[in-house]
């Protein structure tokens, strides 16, 4: 056997018509995806002394069993010249006498994407339907017993159950069609070692599986490379934590026991059941029903993050309040109801249909599900419907949040474990901007939640993969696409921008120098990309596409006034900073010279543009030469980029975050604005910003939502920030250097009376506790042995220690 996968030997496979012809009639599955079931079965004599591995990839998704038991899915999403294959060890599922592999295919390649039609996944990118799989069978000394390599012995059978539908779709369908499954037509047992597949035909083979590293003059269009990231978390079947009748009455006793897991339930021919199951906070998971009996009978699940009612409902506590949806992205919402916990509430969203065979069987979509609400309705048929079980599975990408907050303050520590839960809800294959809406990796919100996950997990595989999903995106004048992997291309200058802070962060909490160094040419060409896009100045002017930076109110589509006519604060600050950035990240690699030039030019920018853009008369920076109007944003960005000085900071403080001619931000806008505070020495002033995410938690959310109009996404990743405020603001740490080789501890009291918590790093957990009583201020803290910790204390003393333990008492004046 080779000792790289995919060397010259496996090759793909797929069904008789390949990958240019169209499928005979009734050879091809019936709806949206052609579906194709795949097996090989092969006799191990002896398991005791038998070893397999095997390496598996799909175009687009599969999901993978051994002998009946479902061992994985995927693969990975990359792209097509980015394909990621899985390695499964097989060894402790083989059994004596007849085994089988086998898999369940979707090739979306023959579907477009569509957003208002939803279509395919965004975030799925495919060429053409196919398999491949290698591995053998092995003794102890590794001879090959059996070659399992996906080729002509491998059968294939195409799938008549898997129908895809898009009812309810009112736009933005980036994550796919939903199902709509027929079990008569599955075949049952089709992944079990004694399935008679007699009938099947033998696979087709396409074309040779290559590596991406050895690819020169390729057959295959996909370039394999190896996992990057764990798979996925999969929990086992739980019961739903409360159920009730539609509109909010109680269910029977019977149905109650059949949810607890303590007796089945058997409905009569002919009966109609409309309940709704309540997880009690937002989660990711499968839904899970077995079942027996119901021929005929018919079940649909509808997902919901939360219900909806009309305005005014007596009694009723509804999110946001009523407005115009002109400017927003409303969905599943609209100018008559809102979003609401109240019972009485209904159920709208996307749905799953299961039509059951009539013999035992479970039925779990194909991908998972986010909901906190899932309206279950059944008719029954013309046979009795037994249900077994009514649950569901967790499922997410496999943090372990490490890291800890609390304070003398609950309403923070609350903050907290909502930040965090709605880290983990945009965690999977890829960081996500949102489960319910879109499931796409936003360069912004992944700078937010990729930085947040280090912090709290100390788990940089999904962080890194990330990095490399944006460097693979860039088009080629150099800019990332905003969002990645994508079939439809997005670019907003800016996310190219975060991308970069992205790469920064990631150094600083891990010290990989391999990989920053690798991502070096895509900082450059990124950077070179704004010069080429400069006024007369050097500053950044009217940009091409997208040119979004927060969803203000205010502004049409979230782009700042004068973004089309010419230069902003906005888009010349966080190009400012991105050169400082890259000048930094290109010093730590040793290029001083490079760095120098680049630090130059930034210096040179920041004082073009503090001249363009500041007001003395407002005493704020403008949003465009000449004004009128100022924002929150770009005068958050004027101060983190280096164009307000030291007098200009303070004048901005006058009136900075809250005057009422400030144009207002989203829950985005404030990542920068803490950061803001920060430099002009206000960090102390952090919890009296926080308005709107308590408001969140008091509206009951189990997680912060994308902006406060509470119209569309109430599970957003760029709203975890305040996780990240905690830990660097109020406990104070921070990495100096790269990979926390230096730490610096600068605590904040906030208003507070004691905090204690922790940070995830390489080389261990820095722990951070203060106090402040009698007048005194008291530090204790823990760092990693040999690692330089520089602590700065509320009366600006400053300490220096060589890590380990940390004590220190100071009087309060």
């Amino acid at each position: 056997m080779s000792p790289q996968p995919f060397v010259q030997r496996a090759s793909w496979i797929w069904s008789a018509e390949g990958t240019h012809a169209v499928p005979p009639a009734g050879q091809a599955s019936p709806s949206h995806y052609q579906v194709r079931y795949f097996r090989r079965t092969f006799v191990v004599a002896d398991p005791a002394g038998a070893a397999l591995t095997v390496h598996l990839s799909a175009d687009s998704r599969y999901v993978f069993y051994c002998n009946g038991t479902c061992l994985g899915r995927g693969p990975a999403k990359g792209d097509v010249n980015h394909h990621f294959y899985d390695t499964y060890d097989m060894t402790p599922h083989l059994r004596r006498g007849p085994n089988v592999l086998a898999a369940i295919v979707l090739d979306m390649s023959r579907v477009a994407h569509r957003p208002a039609f939803l279509g395919p996944p965004c975030s799925v990118m495919t060429y053409a339907g196919g398999f491949v799989l290698e591995g053998a069978v092995t003794d102890q000394s590794g001879a090959v017993l059996v070659d399992l390599q996906t080729d002509a012995q491998w059968r294939v059978a195409v799938d008549h159950g898997h129908r895809f539908q898009n009812e309810n779709t009112t736009f933005e369908g980036y994550l796919g069609y939903f199902e709509h499954r027929l079990s008569a037509f599955v075949p049952a047992g089709w992944n079990s070692a004694d399935f008679d597949d007699s009938s099947w035909s033998a696979a087709l083979v396409l074309y040779k599986a290559e590596l991406l590293e050895n690819r020169r003059d390729p057959a295959s269009p996909y370039g394999l490379m190896p996992r990057m990231i764990p798979l996925l978390e999969e929990g086992a079947p739980a019961p739903f934590p409360d159920a009730y009748a539609a509109g909010g009455g109680a269910i029977s006793p019977a149905w109650r026991q059949l949810l607890a897991g303590s007796a089945p339930l058997t409905l009569p021919p002919g009966e109609k059941v409309d309940l709704v199951l309540d997880m009690g906070a937002l989660t990711t998971a499968f839904p899970h029903l077995a079942a027996s009996g119901g021929a005929g009978s018919t079940v649909r699940l509808t997902y919901a993050e939360a219900l909806r009612l009309p305005w005014g409902t007596p009694g009723a506590k509804l999110l946001g309040k009523q407005q115009s949806l002109a400017n927003l992205a409303s969905h599943f919402a609209d100018e008559s109801t809102g979003w609401t916990f109240d019972r009485r509430g209904k159920v709208t969203g996307w749905c799953d249909i299961w039509e059951p065979a009539g013999h035992a069987e479970t039925f779990e979509p194909l991908h998972w599900r986010a909901f906190r609400y899932v309206g279950l309705q059944i008719t029954v048929g013309r046979e009795p419907l037994t249900l077994r079980a009514v649950q569901q599975r967790f499922t997410a990408y496999p943090y372990h949040p490490v890291a800890s907050f609390a304070s003398s303050d609950p309403a923070l520590d609350k903050i907290w474990s909502v930040g965090l839960h709605t880290m983990r809800m945009c965690s999977h294959e890829t960081f996500e901007d949102c489960p319910y809406y879109e499931q796409m990796q936003y360069a912004g919100d992944t700078m937010i939640t990729s930085k947040l996950a280090l912090f709290t997990t100390g788990d940089a595989r999904l962080s890194r993969q990330a990095l490399y999903h944006f460097d693979w995106s860039r088009l080629p004048a150099g800019l990332t696409q905003s969002r990645f992997p994508s079939r439809l291309v997005q670019v907003i200058p800016a996310w190219s921008i975060h991308w970069i802070t992205n790469i920064r962060d990631y150094f600083l909490c891990t010290g990989d120098r391999a990989t920053v160094a690798d991502l070096q040419p895509g900082v450059r060409a990124v950077l070179d990309w704004y010069r080429r896009h400069t006024g007369a100045d050097g500053l950044p002017a009217k940009l091409p596409f997208w040119n979004i930076t927060d969803w203000c109110p205010w502004w049409p589509r979230g782009v700042v006034p004068g973004a089309d006519a010419g230069a902003t604060c906005i888009h010349s600050a966080q190009y400012i900073n991105a050169l400082d950035e890259a000048a930094w990240l290109t010093r730590h690699l040793g290029r001083t010279a490079e760095a120098d030039t680049l630090a130059a030019e930034a210096a040179a920018l920041r004082r073009t543009a503090h001249a363009l853009f500041w007001s003395e008369t407002e005493g704020l920076y403008f949003d465009r030469p000449g004004g009128p109007e100022v924002s929150q944003y770009g005068n958050a960005w004027a101060i983190v980029a280096g164009l307000a000085g030291e007098r200009e900071r303070a004048i901005i403080m006058r009136r900075f975050p809250n005057d009422a001619k400030l144009a207002p931000g989203s829950f985005f806008w404030w990542h920068t604005g803490f950061a803001a505070l920060a430099k002009c020495g206000r960090s102390d002033e952090l919890t009296r910003h926080l308005g709107p995410w308590h408001e969140s938690v008091g509206y009951g959310l189990s997680t912060f939502v994308e902006e406060n109009s509470y119209w569309r996404s109430l599970c957003h990743a760029w709203s975890a920030h305040p996780v990240l405020e905690f830990q660097q603001r109020i406990l104070g740490i921070t990495p100096t250097e790269p990979g926390f080789a230096r730490i610096a501890i600068v605590p904040h009291c906030c208003g507070l009376t004691h905090a204690r918590g922790s940070v995830c790093t390489p080389r261990g957990l820095i722990e951070v506790a203060w106090r402040v009583a009698d007048d005194r201020f008291t530090l204790e803290a823990s760092a990693p042995a040999g690692t330089p910790v520089d602590v700065m204390l509320p009366d600006g003393s400053r300490h220096v220690f060589p890590g380990g333990g940390i004590n220190l008492t100071i009087p309060l004046k």
